[in-house]
């Protein structure tokens, strides 16, 4: 199962043979704030040493995508100075998280069948058969983009590629390399964004001095570290609500099955509170989150909210009505991100319009994750304890698991 995966060795420093510890950076740019994670590692022990965070301005960002390099750059050497203060080290490699209404998340599925099965399956023989699956989610990927968008052609890029499943001859196995066998079942999880969207987060890497290791798509990291026996014997739901979009990843069988981003996310709320009160946007945000917090009761407040929560389900009903091809969903759902704080949100998802959208059997069962809910990664001091910060936990964790200059993982094995 992928907890299994997942929990196995770190790799990027197996080289390492002094045990003398590493260092790396997450990033999370999201749409409101820039969370920088420093990670240290020694030998197979991966933990969080400091943690920078600043405010987006309006301007940078818009639905999860860059739309200000100049000040999304400027925000990363905010945060990442506040972490580094902390940590007291100065990392040169990142991982960058991936999210938004441009980011699409699919998972294929194949089945080779070996000519020698009496001989061990190879990395090499292994990185074959994931090529072959990026080559056609690529272009089914891009078609679907291209659509979407209304061009007639688009560049799309992959930005994240793990392996969630795999078996041979019936077998499952969490680590296939020496493995024998004639059939092999491998099931792979990709994601792919527009390459202006790839290449503007190259461009801020390297303004910001530093070796872009990777991307990780945040609906999968999440969805990866927070993964449960529960999750894997009934699948579950996994909600993400981040300032630009909400994200959601679909676990089943196993692994995470297919990612949707809904262009909605806490912003929205923000600029509904705003218009009605004619008020500036952050002067809109500290009403929303005092109300958040119990601080403003404002029955006015509610009901603009409530208003946009209608607006949200509507919103949240057609993308899992995309999740949900054939089978119904789980009924389990957990919740993390800024925006998940918000009162009413539990009750929109559970609400009797979803029950009887014919997405679920029963009435969902929504819980909120919480930092400690992500293994993997320790977080000794307690840098990350806000629901908020579940997301930016996630990437340190995958973030500690991609091995320089590859982009597939499988647990502990990287390939390509």
């Amino acid at each position: 199962m992928l907890k299994d995966f997942v929990s196995r060795v770190l790799p990027w420093q197996s080289d390492n043979l002094n045990d003398s510890p590493t260092y790396r950076i997450a990033l999370d740019i999201g749409t409101e704030y820039v969370k920088a994670v420093y990670i240290e590692q020694i030998s197979q022990v991966a933990a969080i040493i400091g943690v920078g965070r600043a405010r987006q301005d309006y301007a940078d960002m818009e639905s999860g995508a860059v739309a200000n390099i100049a000040g999304v750059v400027r925000c990363c050497r905010q945060a990442m100075t506040q972490g580094a203060v902390m940590a007291g080290v100065k990392p040169t490699e990142v991982v960058i998280g991936i999210a938004g209404q441009y980011v699409t998340g699919i998972t294929r599925t194949v089945v080779k069948q070996r000519k020698k099965p009496e001989k061990a399956l190879t990395r090499r023989e292994l990185l074959y058969l994931v090529e072959g699956v990026h080559r056609q989610a690529l272009k089914q990927a891009t078609i679907e983009m291209a659509e979407r968008l209304g061009f007639k052609k688009l560049d799309m890029e992959l930005v994240n590629s793990a392996i969630v499943d795999i078996s041979i001859d019936g077998y499952p196995v969490s680590n296939p390399l020496g493995f024998c066998g004639r059939n092999v079942e491998i099931t792979v999880f990709m994601a792919f964004a527009p390459f202006v969207h790839v290449s503007a987060m190259r461009t801020i890497a390297k303004r910001l001095d530093l070796e872009l290791v990777g991307f990780v798509a945040e609906p999968y990291a999440v969805a990866a570290g927070s993964f449960t026996d529960e999750s894997y014997e009934f699948g579950s739901l996994v909600i993400d609500i981040g300032g630009g979009s909400t994200d959601i990843a679909l676990v089943h069988r196993g692994g995470i099955v297919k990612t949707k981003m809904v262009a909605m996310g806490g912003r929205a709320f923000t600029k509904g509170i705003a218009a009605y009160c004619r008020t500036t946007l952050r002067e809109a945000e500290q009403l929303k989150l005092d109300f958040a917090a119990g601080i403003n009761t404002d029955k006015t407040l509610k009901t603009i909210i409530d208003a946009d929560l209608k607006i949200w389900q509507d919103a949240m009903i057609l993308g899992l009505k995309e999740l949900n091809q054939e089978n119904l969903l789980p009924p389990r759902i957990v919740l993390c991100g800024g925006g998940s704080g918000l009162p009413g949100i539990i009750d929109t998802l559970t609400d009797n319009k979803v029950v009887e959208s014919g997405l679920f059997s029963i009435k969902p069962d929504v819980k909120l994750l919480n930092p400690e809910d992500v293994y993997g990664i320790a977080d000794p001091k307690e840098f990350l304890g806000a629901v908020q910060d579940v997301t930016p936990k996630s990437i340190a964790f995958q973030a500690a698991l991609i091995e320089r200059g590859t982009s597939t993982i499988l647990g502990g094995v990287q390939l390509g």
